[in-house]
């Protein structure tokens, strides 16, 4: 069966990558003139660092891009964790989300962090932190792993 693949991006993440991106592109088309008008040894240097700039901004974007879950049959995997980010359905009992989204001015980005909180087998709770992300992601994300709870308990 073909995997699913939810990606978890916060809106402020993607705003401030694409802001970013814009800006290397800017500055590209910039570091192409300066070379085509005048070539001078500061003018290469730019288009050099331009080049660094625009690997270096890949990179990131592809990076922010891959972050998400994937939902095979019998597994899910966190790809933006480094370890324990592999659950199995079979030992996943129950599964609440958090999401503060009460208005605020004293609250800072990690009080508004989303939290999956996955009870598992033999009486263990795991509360993983998916950082700032949208309600639908988030409802989008328990919705599947109930259904996928669901199928693997027949």
């Amino acid at each position: 069966m073909k995997e699913k693949f939810i990606r978890i991006i916060s809106p402020i993440t993607g705003s401030v990558v694409a802001i970013l991106d814009a800006a290397v592109i800017g500055y590209g088309i910039f570091a192409v003139k300066k070379v085509v008008e005048q070539r001078s040894a500061i003018a290469i240097f730019f288009a050099a660092v331009e080049v660094l700039a625009i690997i270096i901004a890949a990179l990131v974007t592809k990076e922010i891009l891959t972050n998400g879950v994937i939902f095979r049959d019998d597994e899910m995997e966190f790809t933006g964790m480094d370890e324990n980010n592999l659950f199995d359905y079979t030992d996943i009992t129950d599964i609440q989300t958090q999401k503060d989204d009460k208005a605020s001015l004293v609250k800072n980005f990690n009080d508004r962090h989303s939290k999956i909180i996955l009870s598992l087998k033999e009486d263990k709770i795991v509360t993983l932190d998916i950082g700032l992300t949208s309600n639908k992601v988030l409802s989008s994300i328990e919705s599947e792993i109930r259904t996928k709870i669901a199928k693997n308990k027949k």
